[in-house]
């Protein structure tokens, strides 16, 4: 089954629309910009950031939970710190953030990481459309920049923000406005793509058209709720995009 967001209602509708994606029921909204989300939305890095933490619990004695490396997906570090904080209360737990960002980057500096399902055709077909793009991104400035030019996926972006050049994390919807006005166009002119609760909310909240692509499927309808379209992968996009640009 697929989850069809109307009115921000969730409805149950039948097979035949699994692979197609279901939109929102809203007023057509003309695309002039595309933004993105990096890690879990273009590049398969989340898996490497949960082994992270088993690697560096491993090295200090002190381990997260699931749920808690669940609650860190798309959030830049100040959070994350926060997250952590509150979860091992009393313990000193700079060892453990620095081990974790140890194995994070030498796990990503191992092997490049996959690019997701249809990312990089969604990218040519919006390039080739002359449609501007940008990335936005939880991840540090210098890491965004070394994953995207390893993966060959920095030259299709004109503009890229990340976790630590902006005050207010996601889901606070900030880096989008910024990505958009990095763009010069106006957010409410923009399509974002994103895959983890803070970020689908940030998007959300940021006025501009919301497309969920999440990491599991099928998606927690807590996800879908923000979104005005729920896809399985990228290869669709261009379906969804289509119709939609200026």
């Amino acid at each position: 089954m697929f989850i069809s967001i109307r009115r921000y209602k969730l409805t149950w509708i039948n097979q035949s629309f699994f692979d197609k994606g279901v939109e929102m029921d809203i007023e057509h909204t003309e695309i002039e910009a595309v933004l993105f989300d990096m890690d879990g939305t273009l590049i398969d890095t989340e898996r490497m950031g949960a082994a992270s933490w088993d690697h560096a619990g491993e090295d200090v004695g002190l381990f997260v939970s699931e749920d808690v490396k669940r609650r860190m997906v798309g959030r830049n570090m100040l959070d994350i710190r926060a997250l952590v904080e509150e979860a091992l209360q009393g313990e000193d737990v700079d060892p453990l953030l620095d081990r974790a960002n140890f194995h994070y980057h030498r796990l990503v500096s191992e092997s490049v990481p996959p690019i997701k399902p249809g990312a990089l055709e969604l990218l040519e077909w919006l390039k080739e459309r002359s449609v501007p793009m940008a990335v936005a991104t939880s991840s540090r400035a210098h890491q965004a920049e070394d994953k995207l030019g390893r993966t060959g996926l920095r030259e299709f972006f004109h503009f890229l923000i990340a976790g630590d050049q902006i005050d207010r994390g996601k889901p606070h919807p900030e880096i989008f406005q910024r990505a958009a006005e990095g763009l010069g166009r106006p957010i409410g002119h923009c399509a974002v793509f994103e895959d983890s609760q803070p970020g689908i909310e940030a998007a959300h909240c940021s006025g501009a058209f919301a497309v969920l692509v999440p990491e599991s499927w099928p998606p927690d309808p807590d996800l879908a709720f923000f979104a005005h379209v729920v896809l399985q992968d990228l290869t669709r996009a261009p379906d969804v995009l289509g119709p939609r640009l200026a």
